[in-house]
């Protein structure tokens, strides 16, 4: 007869992102309110102006596998413990390099990040607390805390454009030469449109029946100002997702030509 384990009334979750050049993960407990009080003057969960392990059981652990920047500070690749200081208008969240000390061995002499964010009171209620990820963009992201009516979000930033157009250049004296990729990247990131331009029409001629090159291309010229030749763009993206049988491709160039 197999022996059974009581699943944790606070079970774990390890969330993972992916982020600029690398990843975020978090590996944390998750306590449920349970008709408890918390975020209070003497709750029995989370009490104002008390460190709090930012959920239950073991504390919760942060990883970042590229240079991050947290609330405007920055901080070096790496993991730490996730501490915060909750009261009413805003909550101390605080980066701990320690990982094996816990709460019991917290010392506040080997924190490497200390910030204050705003509290947000929310309408709807959160039984289990939750970390998740939103408004995910190329050089930012928002993490968020939802527990019971409170809702706490902390501004993560990288920096990524610089390195990726000094890796671009670096690519672009090889042999192999990375044309659709860099015109991505100056459309996208570096808002260089006329190198965009450039470099989709050199990844053209290469393959000319590239038709998710040719709405690429069509979007580059709509930004640039260039409409007709935007409109003729979509119009060889159309016909040759027909040809390769990509319907979403065929969607995507019926849209765009019906809006411009």
């Amino acid at each position: 007869m197999s022996i059974l384990s009581m699943p944790s009334s606070s079970p774990r979750q390890h969330l993972t992102q992916d982020f600029g050049l690398g990843k975020i993960s978090i590996n944390y407990s998750r306590p449920s309110v349970k008709g408890r009080t918390l975020f209070g003057e003497n709750s029995i969960l989370a009490p104002y102006g008390n460190l709090w392990r930012f959920g239950a059981d073991a504390a919760t652990q942060i990883n970042f596998t590229d240079d991050v920047e947290i609330e405007g500070q920055k901080v070096p690749a790496g993991t730490y413990l996730v501490f915060a200081i909750p009261q009413e208008a805003k909550w101390k969240i605080i980066l701990n390099t320690d990982i094996g000390a816990g709460l019991r061995g917290y010392d506040s002499a080997k924190n490497i990040l200390e910030v204050e964010v705003p509290v947000q009171n929310t309408t709807v209620f959160s039984e289990t607390f939750t970390i998740q990820f939103h408004s995910i963009g190329y050089e930012t992201c928002v993490l968020e805390v939802r527990w019971a009516n409170v809702s706490v979000s902390i501004k993560i930033g990288t920096h990524i454009v610089a390195r990726l157009k000094e890796s671009f250049e670096a690519q672009m004296q090889g042999e192999k030469k990375p044309y659709f990729q860099a015109a991505i990247f100056h459309l996208m990131l570096a808002g260089d449109l006329a190198k965009a331009l450039k470099y989709i029409d050199i990844a053209l001629a290469e393959v000319p029946g590239a038709y998710y090159m040719h709405f690429v291309k069509a979007n580059i010229e709509k930004l640039s100002g260039h409409t007709e030749a935007a409109k003729k763009s979509a119009k060889l993206c159309f016909d040759a997702a027909i040809a390769a049988g990509s319907n979403d491709y065929q969607r995507l160039a019926k849209d765009f030509l019906s809006r411009n």
